[in-house]
């Protein structure tokens, strides 16, 4: 099958050379099989983040609400109306009430003082949370939570992306072969559910992922959340997430609705979301009746390259809108469905917006995530530790900081030497078919098999490192939810 190029390859290299891609997707229309490309762009951000907590959430996350906290400050009104902060190459008034966010004040928007990113700095100064941020998570949910606090510092998960739309493919199968031990972690997509036609692959993911979870393992999901607009239509076969693809067929028109500050509960778009989400929540709901916690990563790569988004939940607008505020919108409204309205209480909340002018808040996040696609390593397995201590300071409370997908996996003994303590890696998939082109190991787009990225040596150091944990080295979960 024809595998289409994913993005356009017009970007620069960041002066660090890091280099991250918006992870594989697909294409919806016809009868094209997803796209498997990983194609390079931008780090979207160096801004780094050290801001006071958000509110705890309410019943409806329509709208950010003001911060309860003590540190809540308030600027004078001559300061609010000449001071500004960029974000994304663009200028935006400071509040004058810090909500230690966005803010939209007398018809306009702004973003707090404390949570521009030229005045975010340092390393959080509040401590990890002893429990997940849902307050009424299942028991398994917060002992893994419990866990992986413990390890964090320590030890790294080992972690392997499935591939989503080729169900015949075993990546797990895959790395044992080559290094005699299983991912601890399993990494898996809804990108296809709700999804119809006969060549439609991928919809049996919460099935893999309760068959790993019963074998010992941890399990992650990310959402290649699909156009609302189509997802439960006659045309979903034609759903898209993308909104600058170099094949515009392949893009979606979609947009988050907002108005005066919130979501436009009013707009038919808002009802889509809603019917996206309630589809993925059955999803969802089948893991929490297996007692299978998730570590969950929706609205993945959000700000895409320096706020413009390859999304369509980070796209870039013309309605005054800042897109982060909308994101956040959206996270915020995510949460409270699954949460409250749903009762979903399996989750472990992933952010991966990676820009700092992003992140939805310490009441929503368990984990700070980052995909990193590093294309000047060049095999030196470097510990990634300028964008480890960037993800860091996004929040205010210490957050465990995972590396959500890679391809060239960090020698263990590097970030052990420079402190640069991955939670978990997640080697992205093989997503090149071709057996005879697999088997050379010089395809760009086979992330785990051959050598293209990561050697047979030092993949089987990684695996068996003893600062790695893989599968048989995890405890044993299996208790009452």
């Amino acid at each position: 099958m024809n595998l289409p190029t994913k993005l356009p390859l017009s970007l620069a290299l960041v002066s660090i050379g890091l280099v991250l891609t918006a992870c594989g997707g697909g294409s919806g229309g016809g009868n094209s099989a997803p796209s498997s490309s990983k194609t390079s762009a931008i780090s979207s951000s160096t801004a780094v983040s050290s801001i006071a907590p958000s509110s705890t959430p309410a019943s409806s996350s329509s709208s950010v609400q003001p911060s309860s906290s003590s540190t809540q400050t308030t600027s004078s009104s001559s300061a609010a109306t000449i001071a500004t902060c960029t974000v994304d190459g663009k200028q935006w008034n400071i509040c004058v009430t810090d909500n230690n966010n966005w803010g939209f004040e007398a018809g306009s928007y702004c973003i707090a003082q404390s949570f521009c990113p030229d005045n975010r700095t340092q390393f959080p100064s509040l401590d990890t949370r002893d429990t997940p941020v849902d307050a009424a998570a299942s028991t398994k949910t917060k002992t893994i939570y419990s866990y992986l606090k413990s390890i964090w510092g320590q030890k790294t998960l080992a972690g392997q992306q499935d591939v989503t739309w080729k169900d015949d493919i075993d990546m797990a199968q895959r790395v044992f072969n080559d290094t005699g031990k299983y991912p601890a972690l399993m990494g898996y997509d809804f990108m296809n559910y709700g999804m119809t036609e006969s060549w439609v692959q991928g919809l049996n993911q919460t099935e893999e992922a309760i068959a790993h979870a019963n074998n010992g393992g941890l399990v992650t999901f990310a959402w290649h959340w699909r156009d609302p607009a189509l997802l439960n239509t006659s045309n979903v076969n034609s759903a898209n997430f993308y909104v600058r693809e170099s094949d515009a067929s392949k893009n979606t028109d979609f947009i988050i609705p907002v108005i005066n500050g919130a979501l436009d509960t009013n707009s038919p778009a808002y009802s889509q979301l809603n019917a996206g989400i309630d589809l993925i929540a059955e999803e969802l709901k089948k893991l929490a009746d297996a007692n299978v916690p998730i570590l969950w990563r929706p609205l993945h790569e959000a700000s895409g390259y320096k706020g413009d988004g390859w999304f369509w939940w980070g796209r870039t607008r013309t309605d005054g809108v800042p897109q982060a505020f909308a994101q956040i919108l959206l996270w915020r409204h995510m949460y409270d469905r699954l949460v409250n309205h749903h009762g979903i209480h399996n989750l472990l909340w992933v952010w991966n917006g990676q820009n700092a002018a992003w992140y939805p808040g310490d009441d929503y996040v368990d984990i700070v995530s980052h995909d990193i696609y590093d294309n000047t390593d060049n095999k030196a397995y470097k510990s990634q530790i300028a964008i480890y201590d960037q993800a860091r300071k996004y929040p205010a409370e210490n957050k465990m900081v995972a590396l959500s997908e890679n391809s060239y996996i960090p020698d263990p003994d590097k970030i052990a030497a420079d402190n640069a303590w991955w939670l978990w890696f997640m080697t992205w998939n093989d997503s090149n078919f071709d057996q005879t082109t697999q088997a050379s190991g010089t395809h760009a787009d086979n992330f785990w098999s051959g050598d293209y990225y990561n050697t047979s040596a030092h993949k089987t150091k990684v695996y068996n490192h003893t600062n790695v944990i893989t599968l048989d080295e995890l405890p044993d979960f299996d208790l009452p939810k």
